[in-house]
């Protein structure tokens, strides 16, 4: 590491593998809903008002929707039931004042988890979760909080009632579109990402994971592909197969526009055979980093067929650096007529450049 941590603009990272290790004994790491990625504990300090002896741990399962309903109870405001221009959805959390009286919960809904494709639900001693859209698991955490013991097969009734109601929980409560809800009802027996390092493959043998051909680069003037995200052109098309939840193009080395204006507006075409949603975020200033700065979504229908996108980037100086992220899951995307355009609608670049 060549770079000091009190720079603003230094970034460290490091292998799914270390994420998974640092986790240790549970499994797995953020993204994933085992109790690895999940399972992060919350330090509370309220002199005035906790009433729970000082260093005491509780072990309680509590979620971040939590906290509305708590700080609202404890400081008696009334939560309103309508909001112009919006339609305000029950609150899917729970006061957790009694905990920090140090008493206990009597009962709570279940904890419902999704992250992209990887799903869970924690209900009293019972943890439902699906690896990136796998099958069902089931494990008691009250014996078996490593879950290394899938209860799935003795307990088909506890896996559907559960599974039924994560469901009508992502479509009610969160209104996640029906492709994200659906699990696949292929079997699997083992659990693989293609972020993973095989250790006991020859070091010749194990694929980098971001390869971009020298043409693509030569063709493709300030912009490279991002992080788990292979980049190639044909016939005017941008391929890209992401093997993470992050995949997408950064716009970093950007020319100076000369005498165009913003608001700038991105426009593409696209064509997904993966899921989630999108994000454009963008800077002003050479200070600021991506993915900090201003940021909008979009959200594509994934469905095979070519859609059309125009995303505002309301950039009132210039426009220093942008980020285009096409998906939350790993997948193949095309893109065709990628255009920046200035406020009167010219257009500033597009990608890619005729040879």
């Amino acid at each position: 590491m060549d770079s000091d941590p009190f720079i603003a603009t230094t970034s460290w990272s490091d292998s799914t593998g270390w994420a998974w290790a640092r986790n240790s004994p549970f499994r797995y790491y953020k993204q994933n809903q085992f109790e690895g990625g999940i399972a992060t504990p919350a330090i509370i300090h309220w002199p005035a008002g906790l009433k729970a002896k000082p260093g005491s741990i509780c072990a309680t399962p509590a979620h971040l929707v939590d906290v509305l309903p708590t700080v609202a109870g404890i400081a008696g405001a009334t939560l309103p039931e309508a909001y112009p221009d919006r339609e305000p959805t029950p609150l899917a959390g729970v006061s957790l004042e009694a905990l920090l009286k140090g008493g206990s919960l009597e009962s709570r809904p279940p904890i419902h988890l999704l992250f992209s494709n990887d799903r869970g639900l924690r209900d009293g001693p019972w943890k439902l979760v699906s690896f990136q859209g796998a099958p069902w698991e089931l494990y008691n955490l009250e014996s078996d909080r490593t879950e290394l013991n899938n209860l799935s097969a003795a307990e088909p009734e506890r896996v559907a009632s559960m599974s039924a109601l994560w469901q009508k929980i992502a479509q009610d409560d969160l209104r996640t579109k029906p492709k994200v809800i659906g699990v696949s009802s292929a079997e699997t027996e083992s659990h693989l990402h293609r972020e993973w390092t095989r250790f006991d493959e020859p070091l010749e043998n194990r694929k980098p994971k971001r390869a971009v051909s020298s043409a693509a680069e030569n063709r493709l003037p300030g912009i490279r592909p991002r992080k788990d995200t292979d980049l190639n052109i044909a016939e005017g098309i941008l391929l890209l197969t992401t093997t993470g939840n992050d995949g997408g193009l950064a716009f970093d080395r950007l020319p100076e526009f000369a005498d165009a204006a913003g608001p700038f507006t991105l426009c593409f075409e696209m064509k997904s055979s993966s899921t989630g949603s999108g994000e454009v975020y963008w800077t002003e200033s050479s200070d600021t980093s991506l993915p900090n700065g201003a940021h909008a979504t979009f959200d594509p229908a994934h469905s095979g067929e070519w859609e059309p996108f125009e995303i505002s980037m309301p950039v009132t100086t210039r426009l220093d650096a942008f980020r285009l992220d096409l998906s939350s899951a790993p997948g193949e995307v095309q893109l065709r007529n990628l255009t920046l355009k200035a406020h009167d609608g010219s257009k500033i670049l597009t990608w890619p450049v005729s040879e």
